[in-house]
């Protein structure tokens, strides 16, 4: 089921789906059952359920069927390369985020205390954690550092060295400001999150440049 849709910026259109179909429930909704042979040699149903949810959000946020491919790390593009996409699940939650003239970068998790076990890990030196909404913000630092890494799609990336989260005091959503230093560009990202009942999500992209 469609949970939310919205373009969070100019050019970034976020999809939210809230997964409550079964297979063939999903299945009914594509047409293009050759693009997901995949997911016969896939064991969990918990993540077939994932991989076809992901389609039809696809589907919903471009207005058309798309074939999906993986680069060697995984991380999925369009064959045809009409749109940037992201895609990030959790529990029963699945976000797509589609950019047709930038790459984004979307991360989405499931609110949960073991975010705790890796907050030295996580939280760099100069970081802001609000101590009134800890957990919260916790899982925002966490989920923006997962898009990030998931932007670069690149190896040696460190979430305390090279991966920041400027100041801000988490809302039900917002918008702040991120920055990588493992590239050579050094790129400051403009974040988008939302924080739900059992899930906060973020999804990034690249600043525009100022003249």
């Amino acid at each position: 089921m469609l949970y939310f849709k919205n373009y969070i910026t100019d050019s970034t259109l976020l999809g939210i789906w809230i997964v409550e179909e079964d297979r063939q429930g999903l299945l009914s909704l594509l047409s293009r059952h050759d693009w997901i042979q995949n997911i016969y040699t896939v064991r969990s149903e918990s993540r077939v359920l994932e991989i076809l949810s992901a389609r039809v959000l696809i589907k919903e946020l471009t207005g058309e069927e798309k074939e999906v491919y993986y680069n060697k790390s995984g991380k999925p593009f369009l064959a045809d390369d009409s749109y940037y996409i992201s895609v990030s699940h959790t529990k029963k939650y699945v976000a797509v985020a589609i950019n047709k003239e930038k790459p984004v970068g979307l991360d989405i998790e499931y609110i949960s205390e073991k975010i705790r076990r890796v907050q030295s890990r996580l939280v760099g030196e100069g970081e802001y954690i609000d101590s009134g909404n800890e957990l919260a913000h916790l899982l925002l630092h966490w989920s923006a550092k997962e898009a990030m890494f998931k932007f670069l799609d690149a190896e040696g990336v460190d979430f305390r060295k090279h991966l920041f989260v400027s100041k801000f005091t988490p809302q039900e959503e917002g918008i702040f400001s991120a920055k990588e230093v493992r590239s050579s560009k050094e790129i400051d990202f403009k974040a988008y999150y939302k924080v739900g009942k059992e899930f906060v999500m973020v999804c990034i992209e690249e600043e525009d440049q100022k003249p």
